[in-house]
């Protein structure tokens, strides 16, 4: 009887523990996949490595605080604050009672291709009073460069934070969001920043927990799988285009000089459909015709080809499913680091006429 009522004692404590939220994140674990660019991006590596005066900070990351500010405190999730984590049982954490802070934590990303997308995501997490703010965001630095020496950005190096690619802030107080942001490296590497600036719900009494978890850098795509609109056309660049007619195909060859994103933009025009006659409202011996509207070249290349990367310099691409007698308009599109820009160069426009 006795041995029966710890039993019921320990279910009883262990569903107040649950409800109180004493135990494992209400979100369940991440999957970690192999294609994630960012070393230990979910803070599972262990050990967390010192830093003075007494933080402790994920192996791969380097704290940073606006220099002449407050420093908050760096940590591993445990104690009161065990509990908030997304995955593997860690997370990086730092938190002040009384002041705020601009602060976080920095990886720079290498060997990475320049004028590709990139998407970085990351869940954040902010505890403190209800009317709080937390100001939190993430970010990519396109130059890839380290955002700080010793921790404290001082302000020389504040453009490396004004120069970064944003995420939308988060805002809502005491849950788990994951943020998103993409960018291009104009280089070869991009700088992930986390960025947490927190305002107080009271003017007396304040504090801030910032929590960071999962978080990934992936190769991303652009919009509908199409390169941003070229802005000037190249006349060495992209060279050596050659097409191949068939009766329902068109295949396109080209050379690049040097590797970059590419691929072809075109528009199908089929052949006219001859008019019917006019019939005449008067005794005639021959039938009259409406001349044909006569077609100009459109600019206007609403498909496209597969985006492709390769590792040389030539490229192939086959336009299939087309009748006999179309017409196809195209240009040849590539997007390259011109200086420190990425820019869409052009080579077109051109046209091919399927074989009948």
């Amino acid at each position: 009887m006795v041995r029966r009522r710890y039993i019921l004692f320990f279910l009883v404590l262990c569903g107040l523990l649950v409800s109180l939220g004493i135990g494992y994140s209400v979100i369940q674990p991440a999957e970690a996949l192999s294609d994630n660019l960012l070393v230990n991006g979910n803070f599972d590596e262990l050990p967390f490595y010192w830093a003075y005066p007494n933080h402790f900070v994920a192996g791969g990351w380097d704290r940073w605080w606006i220099h002449g500010t407050v420093l908050p405190e760096y940590d591993d999730v445990k104690g009161v604050r065990a509990n908030y984590y997304i995955d593997g049982g860690h997370a990086q954490v730092y938190f002040k009672w009384g002041n705020t802070y601009t602060a976080g934590i920095f990886q720079v990303v290498d060997s990475l291709t320049p004028c590709r997308l990139y998407e970085l995501t990351m869940y954040a997490r902010t505890n403190s009073l209800d009317q709080a703010h937390p100001g939190t965001r993430i970010g990519l630095d396109p130059l890839g460069e380290q955002l700080t020496d010793d921790g404290a950005v001082h302000p020389d190096e504040q453009v490396r934070l004004q120069r970064a690619v944003w995420s939308r802030e988060q805002t809502a107080i005491g849950v788990w969001e994951e943020l998103s942001v993409t960018a291009e490296p104009l280089g070869t590497s991009l700088t992930a920043i986390l960025y947490a600036s927190p305002s107080p719900g009271s003017p007396d009494i304040h504090y801030y927990d910032t929590f960071w978890d999962a978080g990934a850098l992936r190769l991303s795509s652009y919009p509908d799988g199409r390169l941003p609109g070229p802005t000037q056309l190249t006349t060495s660049f992209i060279y050596d285009i050659t097409p191949i007619t068939s009766s329902t195909s068109l295949t396109i060859n080209w050379n690049l000089g040097d590797i970059a994103g590419t691929q072809v933009w075109y528009n199908v025009v089929p052949p006219p459909t001859p008019p019917a006659p006019i019939t005449a409202t008067f005794q005639i011996n021959f039938s009259a015709y409406l001349p044909l509207v006569s077609r100009g070249i459109p600019f206007d290349f609403p498909q496209q080809t597969t985006l492709e990367y390769a590792t040389g310099t030539a490229y192939s691409a086959t336009i299939a499913g087309l009748s006999p007698d179309d017409t196809v308009f195209y240009i040849v599109v590539a997007r390259r680091l011109v200086g420190n820009t990425c820019v869409t160069e052009y080579a077109g426009p051109y046209m091919a006429k399927l074989q009948p």
